[in-house]
């Protein structure tokens, strides 16, 4: 009957494998892609406060989540409301493209493109679940 001492040791030489076999495999290979760890920065300039919404353009977006949509069109209620001379643009009823939670990068320009494009002084978006 073999020991513990001896299952442990017959148990390192199946996982490791003999010294033979080890020196038979060849060397691993790497590509170095991005050896600096770079990342570009880019800064904005954030908009000037608004003082008023009279006469604003607001842009309501929605990301697609349970009753977000809800969320906007009651506040849209009460923005027209209060500031009639506001414009309200649902963004997600005028362009259904921009419903959704963008992934790529590319996705979220051509979102940010198709929103700048309707002009807002504000955009408003509701992430609701």
């Amino acid at each position: 009957m073999l020991k513990f001492s001896q299952i442990m040791a017959l148990g390192a030489v199946m996982l490791l494998g003999t010294p033979i076999a080890q020196a038979a495999e060849q060397p691993q290979e790497w590509e170095l892609l991005q050896p600096m760890g770079v990342i570009q920065q880019s800064s904005v300039q954030p908009a000037k406060p608004l003082t008023s919404l009279e006469g604003k353009t607001i842009a309501l977006r929605w990301n697609g989540k349970n009753n977000g949509d809800v969320v906007l069109n009651h506040l849209a209620e009460l923005l027209a409301k209060d500031y009639p001379s506001a414009k309200l643009i649902k963004v997600y009823e005028k362009d259904i493209s921009t419903i959704g939670i963008s992934g790529a990068n590319s996705e979220s320009d051509r979102m940010t493109k198709s929103i700048a494009g309707m002009k807002p002084d504000l955009v408003i978006a509701s992430q609701c679940d």
